[in-house]
């Protein structure tokens, strides 16, 4: 209880040391949340993630000190709020079975669920104050963080050993009891899967390295870690959004079917590594994992009128009371099975909602792309709901893809912003005389720059 005061405490200080600087306010929790996996958190501190605290904190100095800029993004946000206070709701309103608490629903809208929601938020903020720029500085802070990551996750798959944080690794996950080497690398998150789904992610951020050849590095170093991580959902979720990138990319069309031609050399290469082979050898024969999730299914389908509403009325550990062979190997019907099918149905039509309404330029559709990928992901493994990387990653990847939707509306719609605010100032109705502004000794605040 004591390092919980201390984090909050000093999450409260990093709020206020930070409070005109949106960019670290936003960074900063991501990278804590890169680095520290919630098996450790949950070791050391009570409550949040570390980097929940540190979002929670960043909202309230926000909210006290900086309230037209918090307006600003609550005003563009009504209908996002709005279905997720929904989604809120629902679960609470579960407390009337006898098989959801209220301390226990309130518990994890807190933790899982609220942080990764007003951290999306916050990257409205830095939409709305430094566009594309901003976005590609968080972008690069992740891309270096990946370096770690990489590193440890090359690590892992020589030793066959988790390295750092591996006595509480091993006693928290189950899938690592009773084993000596892992089979997938994870990095310094909570599985295998959750790697490979970062890695498939990071993929799409790719798009923010101006230079083709670093960014052709880059997606080929993401393509080995998501076989590393051994998902196979993601890989090929790697894959298509790699080909999105360079097809997207603002290079000439040579430059492009080089860099496809590149990119296909490179998988075709990486298949042929020993972290390819075990791809291989997963998809000829995954242990019964297809199995399980064809069972769950079926499962689903002949009891989802028992769940629909609400909850599941009887146990909801499906693997240890031995209903099921796994849990229901995807995350929404997990919610569903915890809170009921709609419920579970808002929160995914808000996240898909979300990814395709900001593709309106493309940078959003690169984004949304990627967005998607964990989607796709979370449909394959329980993910968020135990509170695993994807609980921020998703939401994460929907604060990047914001760009689509506001990069017109606020003149953010490529790498140089000006040139569209140059456009909209020359416009007849911009100009002073159709306005009545003062001509050229008043300071007009434009994409995020002053100019006088």
């Amino acid at each position: 209880m004591t390092l919980t005061l201390i984090l909050m405490g000093a999450s409260l200080i990093f709020a206020l040391l930070f409070a005109s600087r949106p960019l670290i306010l936003v960074s900063a929790p991501i990278l804590i949340r890169l680095f520290l996996p919630a098996y450790q958190a949950s070791e050391w501190f009570n409550g949040l993630h570390p980097a929940g605290y540190m979002v929670m904190a960043s909202a309230l100095v926000q909210t006290i000190f900086y309230w037209p800029r918090v307006k600003k993004v609550l005003r563009s946000s009504y209908l996002e709020i709005a279905v997720f206070l929904l989604f809120c709701a629902l679960i609470m309103a579960n407390v009337l079975s006898i098989f959801n608490s209220f301390t226990g629903s309130l518990i994890n809208i807190a933790v899982v669920y609220l942080p990764p929601f007003v951290l999306y938020l916050m990257f409205k903020m830095v939409v709305f104050r430094s566009g594309f720029e901003g976005l590609r500085k968080v972008a690069w802070a992740m891309h270096l963080a990946m370096l770690v990551q990489m590193y440890m996750a090359i690590r892992q798959h020589i030793t066959g050993h988790i390295i750092v944080f591996e006595e509480t690794a091993k006693s928290a996950l189950w899938q690592l009891q009773g084993i000596d080497e892992i089979e997938r690398s994870q990095g310094f998150v909570e599985t295998g899967l959750d790697f490979t789904a970062l890695c498939a992610f990071m993929v799409a951020l790719t798009y923010f390295i101006r230079n083709p050849i670093l960014r052709w590095v880059f997606i080929g170093l993401y393509l080995y870690g998501a076989l590393l991580g051994n998902g196979r959902a993601s890989v090929v979720a790697a894959a298509v959004t790699a080909v999105v990138v360079i097809l997207a990319g603002k290079e000439r069309i040579p430059t492009k079917l080089a860099g496809l031609v590149l990119m296909g050399g490179t998988a075709v290469w990486l298949l042929g590594t020993e972290a390819g082979q075990a791809l291989n050898a997963k998809i000829e024969d995954d242990g019964g994992s297809s199995e399980l999730r064809e069972e769950a299914y079926r499962w689903v389908e002949g009891h989802w009128h028992l769940f629909t509403f609400s909850g599941y009325p009887g146990s909801r550990d499906f693997r240890g009371s031995g209903i099921l062979g796994s849990s229901l190997e995807n995350a929404y019907l997990i919610v569903g099975a915890d809170y009921g099918l709609i419920t579970a149905a808002v929160l995914l039509l808000l996240q898909f909602f979300l990814a395709v309404r900001n593709m309106r330029n493309t940078a959003g559709i690169v984004m949304a792309v990627g967005a998607l990928d964990l989607v796709v992901n979370n449909l394959t493994n329980s993910g968020f709901t135990s509170n695993q990387a994807g609980a921020y990653l998703l939401w994460i990847a929907l604060g990047f893809a914001t760009i689509g939707k506001h990069g017109s509306e606020y003149g953010y719609a490529g790498c140089r912003p000006g040139l569209l605010a140059q456009w909209r100032r020359n416009t007849p109705s911009a100009r002073p005389e159709n306005t009545g502004s003062a001509p050229s000794n008043e300071t007009v605040l434009v994409g995020g720059q002053t100019h006088g």
